[in-house]
């Protein structure tokens, strides 16, 4: 009976109904192992890594493992990507070897018919495969292992390099500084309501295009027109056919844009939903980068539109959508097996599956086809003012009958060159430039697809990795850079400029492909690689935080300049003149707070009182600071309210015998200590008669005395202590050594 071990647990149900009873489904449940943390897990000589199994998957490492040993034919069915590879030789190095034979088998869709072709034809382990996903896993640990400390040395606590995602990164946060930096322009639009039930726009004068950049532009025109009403006459009239060719089937990175604009969903959710119906075996697999479909395939579909809509709607020809460059072209498009689902589906997964399978259809239909109109009018007056108007109107659907979103017609009537069109109404309107938009789930990946920056399978998660790190978060629907994602971009840029560099990291994808092909080795790829990262991490080390860390706001505390950190609570502006001085600010207010001249002075060094602001509200401090640290409360009255320092009790501090017990106040109220603090960090109990009891720095405040003497050690005191199994006595010397035990009586 043999054993089939596949990634997900979600497609063991369908197998299991595939296969029947003779053979054993288990399912790895993705990595069961990841580099070894110690040393990177990588030797940066000769490149060999070392895995270690991940903590979370012992159980299912021990399950496959005693599995493994009743089974004499052992399938490891993973995915066919890289990471799907990876997780097979995985597999194999973990179950035991002798007496089994081990045989890879890959699944393009969970179907009776792929199944059983993947069972009867196995592959080979694919060396090469796996050669690519260790180099891609190795550069990401390199970055992220030798980078990330330099960020943290620099100020930069918490935060991390990522070979692909520092990219997006990269791109998202300088379109978040371009929207900063915007400064909206006023433009004015007009338009007239003609009496044949359409609207015209202003776009020139005299022929040449004008825009209208200020309302008395706009005003004289309209007076023109008002004052002497015209007719507009029709001085251009053209019509055209225009078609809209269909879609190619479904790639990951479209099906990503396409659920985010239809459905407006995440690129992850879209990949969760994905992931559900092809283990179900409702569709192809679903990280692909090819728009190649199965020969026998193309012909049912076709078969079905020319029945289902007619032959109008059917291509005159196959459409054969070629591979993109750099496509591995490894799997089909991702299109319906149109098999019977093994249970309900749910909503999210039928509205995919619908999405699927109307692009798909959609793929080998007949274009659309739409009549458009383009007008232009004169009006003859002073001077002559230009208006134009475009029509459009569907003439045939097409594939847009099932894919698609198909915008109102504008429908303009017949007109000739000559024509007087009257008009009723002239209609001026101001507006301002917008900022570019922020992108969204489709349009970043849309953009990392363009520059050929990662790959079907890390669209998702690299998305995924900058809201996690809070580098990235959603508004709405948009994706916008936090501050602390702007710091890390501006740094990376600022010394990893190959981290950051798409052109960089497209060729860092392509030379991954070129070793899964075999046509270069993994030192090949990792050598210049290593090389120049070791030589910006250098430079990093010895050079400044960027020009673009420091602030304009100066330090409430000495007025020195502020710069930009991160600490666990996120980004904030600290003193260029830290350690001497611990001024912050928070971040996101380039104005300085205003410091306050209270006409007090300063009782030390007699310079003026000013009123600043700390994290525990306002208080009076010495102009002259750090120099002078003199701090004072504000009272009622404004006037400056000095805290009583310690009081001094004339008793000798019984450990350092140099300096006296003083008064303080703590969070927990009064105590006595020695006044040489933080040298001397001697805390005592006093009694009515300022006598000292006990050394409480020997024995907690809550610890009772009891007068009797230790008989261990003869030098402490026995104190009532309490622990967890109730009060006992101890000896105040514990500290010290002593380790004496007594029953309370």
């Amino acid at each position: 009976m043999p054993l089939v071990i596949v990634e997900s647990p979600n497609k063991c149900k369908k197998l299991k109904s595939i296969l029947g009873q003779n053979f054993v489904v288990m399912a790895s449940v993705g990595h069961i192992m990841d580099l070894d943390k110690k040393n990177m897990g990588i030797d940066t000589d000769t490149w060999n890594v070392t895995y270690k199994p991940n903590k979370d998957k012992k159980d299912v490492i021990s399950g496959l493992k005693a599995e493994a040993k009743k089974h004499e034919d052992i399938y490891i069915a993973t995915d066919g990507d890289f990471e799907g590879h990876a997780i097979a030789f995985n597999i194999k190095d973990i179950l035991p070897k002798r007496g089994k034979k081990y045989h890879r088998a890959v699944f393009p869709t969970i179907t009776k018919k792929d199944v059983l072709n993947g069972i009867k034809n196995p592959i080979t382990f694919d060396e090469n495969a796996l050669a690519a996903q260790q180099t891609r896993r190795i550069t990401d640990r390199l970055v992220g292992f030798r980078v990330s400390p330099v960020m943290w040395h620099k100020g930069l606590r918490g935060t991390s390099a990522g070979r692909v995602q520092s990219v997006a990164l990269k791109i998202i946060s300088e379109r978040e500084k371009e929207i900063k930096a915007f400064v909206p322009k006023e433009y004015w639009e007009i338009t007239i309501d003609t009496d044949n039930d359409f609207s015209a726009e202003f776009f020139g004068v005299d022929g040449k295009a004008v825009t209208l950049d200020s309302k008395v532009q706009a005003d004289k025109i309209v007076n023109d027109m008002n004052s002497k009403k015209l007719n507009v006459r029709v001085s251009e009239y053209n019509t055209k056919k225009r078609t809209r060719k269909p879609p190619p089937p479904f790639i990951t990175s479209t099906m990503q844009q396409a659920a985010s604009n239809f459905i407006g969903w995440g690129a992850k959710k879209t990949m969760s939903v994905a992931q559900s119906l092809f283990s179900q075996g409702l569709i192809t697999y679903h990280r692909s980068d090819s728009t190649r479909t199965d020969p026998d395939k193309l012909k049912e579909l076709r078969a079905k539109i020319k029945k289902d809509f007619g032959p109008k709607y059917l291509s005159s020809t196959t459409i054969v959508y070629s591979a993109k460059g750099g496509s591995q072209d490894a799997h089909e498009a991702i299109r319906p097996t149109y098999e019977d689902p093994i249970s309900a589906l749910s909503s999210d997964e039928k509205k995919l599956l619908k999405l699927i399978s109307g692009r798909f259809m959609a793929s080998q239909m007949s274009n659309a086809e739409f009549d458009q109109v383009s007008a232009k009018f004169e009006y003859q007056g002073k001077k002559v003012y230009n208006f134009k108007k475009n029509g459009s109107t569907l003439a045939f659907d097409g594939f847009l009958k099932v894919y698609g979103s198909i915008k109102d017609d504008v429908i303009l009537p017949k007109m000739k060159v000559g024509d007087s069109i009257s008009w009723n109404k002239i209609n001026p309107s101001q507006h301002f430039t917008s900022p570019p938009p922020r992108y969204s789930d489709a349009s970043i990946i849309k953009t990392l697809e363009k520059e050929g920056v990662g790959r079907p399978s890390t669209y998702a998660a690299i998305i995924d990795t900058l809201l996690i790190r809070k580098y990235v978060e959603r508004k709405k629907k948009s994706l916008c850079a936090t501050e602390i994602g702007i710091m890390v971009s501006d740094y990376l840029s600022e010394f990893f400029k190959t981290i950051v560099d798409t052109k960089f990291t497209a060729e860092m994808e392509s030379r991954i492909d070129k070793i899964a092909e075999g046509k270069l080795s993994l030192s090949g790829a990792l050598d210049p690689f290593y090389q120049s990262l070791e030589g910006q991490i250098q430079l990093a080390t010895k050079g400044k935080l960027p020009d673009t860390f420091i602030s304009e706001q100066k330090c409430p505390k000495c007025s020195k300049d502020m710069i930009k950190k991160i600490s666990k609570h996120g980004a904030f502006l600290g003193c260029t003149g830290w350690p001497e001085c611990d001024g912050t600010a928070p971040l996101g207010n380039d104005q300085a707070p205003e410091n306050i001249e209270t006409g007090h002075s300063c009782p030390l060094c007699s310079n003026i009182l000013i009123k600043r602001k700390s994290k525990r509200g306002d208080f009076y401090g010495c102009s002259s600071y750090p120099d002078c640290k003199f701090a004072a409360g504000i009272g009622k009255d404004g006037e400056p309210v000095i805290k009583e320092g310690p009081k001094d009790t004339g008793i000798l501090c019984p450990k350092c015998k140099k300096h006296n017990i003083v008064e303080r106040n703590g969070k927990r109220g009064k105590f006595f200590g020695c006044s040489g603090f933080p040298k001397c960090k001697t805390i005592v109990n006093l009694d009515e008669d300022g006598n000292i009891i006990s050394d409480v720095k020997s024995s907690s405040n809550k610890d009772k005395a009891t007068g009797e003497k230790c008989p261990k050690c003869s030098k402490g005191e026995l104190v009532i202590k309490s622990g967890k199994f109730g009060k006992f006595k101890g000896c105040s010397e514990y500290k010290s050594g002593c380790r004496y035990i007594g029953k309370v009586s």
